[in-house]
């Protein structure tokens, strides 16, 4: 994958949090990592293991496949 789509799909994780009020912080409570993990994870998701992906879009309350939608919408 290319890192425009890389970088696009790592902001539509930051909006998809701000939209729903969650912080950082809580994102990782829920995902049990640190807060510094996390923010890492969320600006460069290039190595975030796919289970943790999918954590992150259950937490969201989006698919998979609407993450990895070119539309912005949610």
């Amino acid at each position: 994958m290319d890192d425009k789509k890389l970088e696009a799909i790592s902001r539509k994780i930051r909006i998809r949090r701000l939209i729903l009020g969650y912080s950082q912080e809580y994102m990782a409570q829920e995902l049990e990592i640190s807060q510094n993990v996390y923010s890492k994870n969320e600006r460069n998701i290039r190595n975030v293991p796919l289970a943790r992906v999918l954590q992150i879009c259950e937490i969201l309350c989006i698919s998979l496949a609407g993450l990895l939608e070119d539309t912005e919408a949610f």
